[in-house]
């Protein structure tokens, strides 16, 4: 509710995708190991360079993914692989949360983000256990503020991978400016 009030405002900054990712991977290590499921940050961009650049509320950032790595760990089975990726691509910013897990059927996922929507018939709902419906909800809604947007690509027993897209950092930036 706080991030749809009209006057919530964001704290944007130009950060590196890459370091943010790795940190978010880095908090879900443990548990993951634990689960016997593996996390990958994927974060270079190609040819080895520094990844993506965005302007990014960072603390709303890192609940986003946070809520998007939570879900991909609570249906992921052993053996599983978690990957956070982030890409340049037609002056944006993507960053994923992908799995290779169960997927999801293909008549939630129109519903996914919906506010209370949960696609496991066999949790009951508003358990503190299994969620309350609101982590997707809340993931497309800070995409938004930040003007962007979510989406959610799945395959039933084939994984899933949701995607952020963000506006990149400007360049003209005074701060990153070089000093002449």
């Amino acid at each position: 509710a706080k991030l749809d009030e009209p006057e919530f405002g964001l704290r944007t900054e130009a950060v590196d995708t890459g370091e943010l990712l790795d940190d978010i991977a880095l908090r879900f290590a443990e548990r993951a190991a634990r689960q016997g499921v593996r996390m990958r940050s994927d974060t270079a961009a190609p040819g080895g360079g520094a990844a993506p650049r965005a302007e990014l509320d960072v603390e709303l950032f890192e609940r986003a993914v946070a809520n998007l790595v939570d879900n991909a760990l609570k249906f992921c089975p052993a053996g599983s692989t978690v990957t956070l990726a982030a890409a340049a691509r037609d002056g944006r910013v993507e960053v994923s949360v992908a799995d290779d897990g169960p997927g999801i059927p293909a008549a939630d996922l129109p519903q996914l983000f919906d506010r209370f929507y949960q696609s496991r018939p066999t949790v009951a709902p508003a358990t503190a256990e299994g969620g309350r419906g609101l982590g997707l909800a809340i993931v497309k809604r800070i995409a938004e503020l930040h003007g962007g947007d979510a989406a959610v690509e799945s395959v039933l027993g084939g994984g899933t991978r949701v995607v952020l897209t963000l506006p990149a950092a400007s360049s003209s930036r005074r701060d990153e400016l070089p000093i002449a």
